[in-house]
This record gives C-alpha cells, sequence and structure tokens, in this order.
C-alpha cells in the first residue's frame, strides 16, 4: 500500500485519464485482502454505526481541542478566510476524503503492523510514521498527521469506528485549510503538487 500511495504522488499522478480512480480500486483491494487473509469483519476494523455514540463522545474533545488550536492559530496570524470556500461543495468531499485516509491509516497500516511488531506502541508509531511520509514535503501536513496519527490509533484502539474518525479528520482539516494562510497549508498539497501553489 505505501509503494502505491507513494508512487501515486510522486511518479505516475496526472499520467493518463481515470488514474485517480485505478488508485483508489487499488487501495480497496490492498485493504479487502488483508482483512480476508486475516479473517476481519467489516464490524472488526471499525466499518460499522453501532457504536457511534460511544466512538462520538470517545473522539469529541480530541477533535475540539484540534479544531480550538487551529482557529486560535489563524485568529492570532488575522488569516481566517473561510469564505473563500464553497462550503457545500467542499464539506461531503472533505469528509470522504478524511474516511478514506482514516480507513488507510487504521485498517490497513495500523492493523498490519499490529501484526508484525510487538505491541500497540510500535504498531502505533510505525503507522504513523508511515502516515506522515505519505505527506512530504509538506511540513505543516508532516507535523499534523504524526500526531494526529497517532490520536487516532488511540481512539480507534478504545473504540473502533472509522466514519467517526473519518469526520473528525474532516473537521480539522476544514478548520486547518480556512483558518491558517495558504503560505503555511500549500494547500494541503503534497509530493510535487506542493512546489505549484504557493
Amino acid at each position: 500500500m505505501a509503494a502505491l500511495v507513494l508512487s501515486y504522488i510522486w511518479i505516475w499522478q496526472g499520467a493518463f485519464r481515470g488514474d485517480f480512480l485505478l488508485v483508489a480500486v487499488l487501495y480497496l483491494a490492498i485493504g479487502c485482502l488483508g482483512h480476508r487473509v486475516h479473517g476481519e469483519s467489516l464490524r472488526s476494523i471499525g466499518l460499522r454505526m453501532d457504536n457511534w455514540a460511544a466512538a462520538v463522545r470517545n473522539a469529541c474533545v480530541v477533535v475540539a481541542v484540534g479544531i480550538f488550536l487551529t482557529l486560535a492559530a489563524g485568529a492570532a496570524l488575522g488569516a481566517w478566510h473561510f469564505e473563500a470556500f464553497h462550503l457545500l461543495a467542499a464539506i461531503p468531499w472533505m469528509i470522504v476524503w478524511g474516511t478514506a485516509q482514516q480507513y488507510g491509516l487504521l485498517c490497513i497500516l495500523y492493523r498490519r503492523f499490529l501484526d508484525i511488531l510487538p505491541g500497540t506502541r510500535l504498531a502505533t508509531v510505525a503507522a504513523t510514521t508511515l502516515f506522515a511520509i505519505f505527506h512530504v514535503p509538506n511540513l505543516l501536513l508532516i507535523g499534523v498527521t504524526f500526531v494526529a496519527g497517532i490520536a487516532s490509533c488511540i481512539l480507534y484502539r478504545r473504540v473502533p469506528n472509522v466514519f467517526v474518525l473519518g469526520l473528525g479528520h474532516a473537521s480539522i482539516s476544514f478548520a486547518l485549510l480556512g483558518a491558517l494562510p495558504f503560505k503555511f497549508t500549500h494547500h494541503m498539497r503534497v509530493g510535487p503538487g506542493y512546489f505549484l501553489l504557493h
């Protein structure tokens, strides 16, 4: 999965029509193969809604702190620009994208590192480090994804619900985009695209 994501970001993104669809299908296929090999159900990996209330209670403080710190930093810099977004168009995509990223971090990276490393701490650090590497060279996102990734793994371990964590991911991402100046976020771009916008 790491090879797929990194090669797409740095080498063949935009190489042909439909490349994003292909990488999305391969991404899910890798995940599904791993779940099948390890006998994991949708419920066991956290693709479920029966525990949504517990998951919200589990995650709300962490997400609220992340949003508050981001908004406070943006306010201190005088950089809020939420009016620049088409809110209704952006929010659904951010939720889907945030959930897909949480699925990759938690259901693929974290769960598979749990299979090969001794203890949850090592698996957490390994998964979040690799996840952060996906965001090179964007220093802001490297830092945010590492810290938030550790929090996600801990929250997931307590109450496995990828949908709630995906919503939290989307909420913090939206705050980052709208509260911080573009010179810090680089429009949340990673890989070669990071250098195209300043």
